[in-house]
């Protein structure tokens, strides 16, 4: 390093005084309020300076002052910016969803995206209307699944969340499924993943479910992205990817081998094996796929993010929802997922529902998997109790797992695609560091199985306070409310037999009730009788009390 270079750092760090001096040179307004106040010469300063380091001299520092000026400048464009982001509501270091914020479409994304909808029901309709060979059929279902698990296996819990570890002929296999999918490369993929997750239903998240069902599923496809997506898309770590160079291979040449692998490849097989049409290939083994796996996924963005219960977080948007754990093959289990996206699982538990969560089980079994993440039973007991609806089924409450709808209230089944919690989040703001990706950004107190344990019986006990207050309350009620209807039950014995008598003195001699104005005499004869009577019942009541 030259001298020059060293000269700049040593000022810059061991003088700040004289950076506070050029500041106030800045500042007319002090200079007025304290006439006797004289800014110092830079002569002055280099001769203070030469004195207390002798290695640098006059004309070098006045070349490193001005040199330094920039840093000054910004320091100060900092702090105004600092001062005019504390008075608006949404400071510069944190992220929520503008609701004002107008999007421009992109016309040829839906140009784009209506053809191939159209053309996927064409598919639709040869696939299921027995124009196309019935091993067509099966076989386009089989490559539903097999690119649907290079999306949910692979480019999800794999790389996105490196909740477990793989063997290179399995990461191949699975890297091959993802182009098979057509869902971008996989480093875009990842990319979008992790930022959603990190910045999850906000501004700077690529489909904002605070925009709308229809935003979240294939809207955010169809317009330019909001400015805070490219800002924060770029903060995203990729490094993991970066160094893999089969992943930067499918970056680099991804349209070449997604005409290959998606493409020809697909609707080539039935051709050649058994002599499908042509065109009853590429619309069924390619559109009819291509679409069906796109809004598989893309119900993973909307209907998993509106439709369900949240267990796990009440805050967060995300749900769970077992109609898309069964299209998506396990990845509807969401509200858990955003709670914990390092578990491989996706899930609380392996159910029958979660058909990557199996596969992954098995996998390890022969050691093509290993090193396998999951959420301790502490750290979901804590999430569960600190910020759950009250919905989970162990540590939950009758009236949390009781507090859903479904569409014209029938079908009252998790799997029914309408059943939906009551409680529904707020917009939230967060943080400009997002949330927490893998556990070694979580608080040491959310990671730490002693200070877990200690807090999930606190918050135990302050549940069972609750619902011992609940149940008191309900009992208090239920007395009361029999009490009142012992009251309207009891009425006096002589009001009951003058009522008695007068339904007696409506009959005449026969037997036969009377009309018109007798029965009328009757009546007020039985009335004044009546009003007597309580009269000489207060009047002897007031009499003993004198």
């Amino acid at each position: 390093m030259g001298a020059d270079s060293q000269t700049k750092t040593i000022l810059c760090a061991k003088t700040p005084e004289l950076i506070e001096t050029a500041i106030a040179d800045r500042k007319p307004e002090q200079s007025q309020t304290d006439p006797h106040h004289r800014a110092p010469t830079a002569e002055s300063l280099a001769a203070e300076l030469s004195q207390s380091d002798s290695t640098l001299s006059g004309v070098q520092f006045e070349k490193a002052l001005q040199t330094c000026s920039n840093v000054v400048h910004e320091a100060e464009v900092d702090r105004k910016l600092k001062e005019i982001g504390a008075a608006t509501p949404i400071l510069p270091s944190e992220i929520g969803t503008d609701f004002n914020f107008k999007r421009e479409i992109v016309w040829k994304n839906v140009v784009g995206f209506l053809l191939l909808h159209i053309c996927g029901w064409v598919g639709l309709h040869l696939a299921f209307w027995r124009y196309c060979d019935y091993r067509t059929t099966l076989y386009t279902l089989w490559l539903m699944y097999a690119s649907g698990q290079g999306v949910t296996m692979g480019a999800h819990r794999l790389w996105s969340h490196r909740a477990f570890k793989a063997k290179l002929w399995l990461r191949i296999i699975l890297l091959w499924m993802h182009t098979l999918a057509g869902q971008n490369c996989l480093y875009v993929w990842v990319r979008d993943h992790r930022q959603h997750h990190k910045f999850s239903d906000t501004d700077a998240d690529p489909h904002n479910a605070n925009r709308g069902f229809f935003f979240s599923h294939i809207g955010w496809l169809l317009s330019k992205k909001h400015p805070k997506v490219i800002e924060y898309g770029k903060k995203i770590d990729m490094s993991d990817l970066e160094a893999d160079p089969l992943i930067m291979f499918q970056k680099d040449h991804y349209k070449l081998l997604y005409t290959i692998f998606a493409l020809f490849g697909p609707t080539a097989i039935p051709v050649y094996f058994w002599g499908e049409n042509p065109w009853y290939a590429l619309f069924v083994a390619f559109f009819f796929r291509t679409v069906l796996s796109l809004n598989a996924t893309w119900s993973v963005n909307s209907a998993a993010h509106m439709f369900g219960t949240r267990p796990y977080d009440k805050t967060m948007w995300p749900v769970e929802n077992m109609f898309v754990s069964f299209v998506a093959v396990g990845e509807g289990w969401h509200n858990y997922h955003h709670a914990f996206p390092w578990d491989y699982r996706a899930s609380e538990y392996g159910t029958p529902l979660n058909l990557t969560g199996t596969l992954i089980d098995l996998l390890a079994k022969f050691g093509a998997v290993y090193d396998r993440k999951t959420a301790t039973p502490n750290m979901v007991k804590n999430r569960v109790m600190r910020t759950g609806d009250k919905s989970h089924h162990t540590y939950g409450t009758d009236e949390g797992r009781s507090a859903f709808t479904t569409l014209w209230n029938i079908w009252k089944h998790p799997s029914n695609p309408t059943y939906n919690s009551i409680y529904t989040p707020k917009p939230k703001i967060l943080q400009s560091d997002g949330y927490a990706l893998i556990p070694d950004e979580l608080k040491q107190s959310e990671r730490d199985e002693d200070i877990l344990s200690k807090e999930n019986e606190e918050l135990m006990r302050r549940q069972k306070e609750e619902e011992n207050r609940t149940t008191e309350a309900n009992q208090i009620y239920n007395k009361l409310s029999k009490y009142i209807k012992e009251q309207q039950q009891s009425v006096p014995e002589s009001v009951d037999e003058l009522l008695l008598q007068q339904s007696n003195n409506n009959v005449d001699k026969t037997g036969h009730p009377m009309q018109g104005k007798a029965a009328l005499n009757v009546v007020d004869c039985n009335d004044n009788a009546l009003v007597k009577r309580k009269v000489t019942v207060d009047a002897a009541s007031s009499t003993t009390s004198h």
